[in-house]
């Protein structure tokens, strides 16, 4: 089961946002990251620069049915 947790970017593309600035961090069944998504659902560059502090925990969901994910997002307010 992957994970989705809702993060506040402190640094985006190396540099600071002028307001709080969210996203995304799905994680793997082991705990890595895999990918980052800004506040929209859109997957970004992982190693662009980023820092971020986690939020939350918006849920888990099965790697191979990606539309739980979205769910999570939908959930989120994203969409």
């Amino acid at each position: 089961m992957n994970r989705v947790d809702k993060i506040r970017f402190t640094l985006l593309y190396n540099e600071t946002p002028e307001a709080s600035c969210y996203g995304y961090m799905e994680l793997n069944r082991d705990g890595h990251m895999i990918a980052l998504y800004n506040k929209y659902g859109e997957e970004i560059d992982m190693h662009g620069g980023h820092e971020f502090v986690r939020i939350r925990v918006l849920g888990k969901f099965d790697d191979e049915d990606r539309d739980n994910f979205y769910s999570l997002l939908e959930s989120d307010g994203v969409g």
